[in-house]
């Protein structure tokens, strides 16, 4: 198996590289994948895009190589963090392809208390992942986590909602914003797969980037979205989103 690189830029033995699916996004990434023993963020692009931001880590976690027999995840919240969008829903992370019964959840009173669960989630080398949600997690605290994914050899995701705001130690950091869905194509009338607006705002090795994405939840893969799909991911300097009349957003 290939090892996967990471910020000190050397490499480790049987780590394979966390890879999207999609040469263009992958290209972005150093050694073609996001280090499956670090701290990755992601905020939505506005508020109302917490969601999409919480089912884009969904995605990522879903294409997570399992080892060492880890299955369980632990996703931990706040009481205001459920309070804004809700609580998990079962049903909508099996239809990105996780299982809910693997899924350890907490629920606690403050930020801090999140921080301290995930710190000692990540640091027992026992899980596959830990997905959070806090506010509050500033550059000192994200430090802590990204050792302490280190140290477990252990994946963190951290939702935020501060549009990627303050500094952090995360050696990604996703921007998010929600597209209207692909057409099913035996239902007009059904859902079909999400999109999503994707900015690498950072990425450690790697280098920024934004493109529209399609979640393939047969496949498990990201894609991209049919109007980018001849044409590669540009980078940010090239590329900004903007609202157009009805409000959609679009690529400028």
């Amino acid at each position: 198996r290939r090892p996967a690189a990471f910020d000190d830029g050397t490499e480790r033995q049987g780590v394979r590289p966390w890879t999207l699916g999609a040469a263009p996004l992958d290209a972005a990434l150093p050694a073609g994948g996001l280090a499956p023993d670090g701290l990755h963020e992601a905020a939505g692009a506005e508020h109302g895009d917490g969601p999409a931001a919480g089912a884009f880590l969904a995605a990522l976690l879903r294409r997570l190589d399992r080892r060492d027999g880890r299955d369980a995840v632990l996703v931990c919240q706040s009481r205001v963090a459920a309070g804004r969008f809700g609580r998990l829903h079962g049903p909508g992370w099996r239809d990105l392809g996780i299982d809910p019964a693997r899924l350890l959840l907490v629920t606690v009173r403050r930020d801090a208390d999140v921080l301290w669960a995930v710190e000692e989630g990540l640091r027992c080398g026992a899980l596959a992942a830990v997905v959070a949600e806090a506010d509050l997690a500033d550059f000192t605290a994200t430090r802590r986590l990204s050792l302490a994914a280190q140290e477990g050899l252990t994946p963190g995701l951290l939702l935020r909602d501060d549009r990627l705001g303050p500094a952090s130690a995360a050696l990604s950091r996703w921007r998010i914003a929600a597209l209207p869905g692909a057409p099913d194509p035996f239902d007009q009338r059904a859902p079909g797969n999400p999109r999503w607006a994707l900015e690498l705002v950072r990425c450690r090795g790697g280098r920024p980037m934004t493109c529209k994405v399609e979640w393939n939840r047969e496949t498990g893969a990201f894609g991209l979205a049919a109007a980018l799909a001849d044409r590669p991911a540009a980078p940010v300097a090239a590329r900004r989103w903007s609202d157009d009349d009805d409000g959609q957003r679009k690529a400028g």
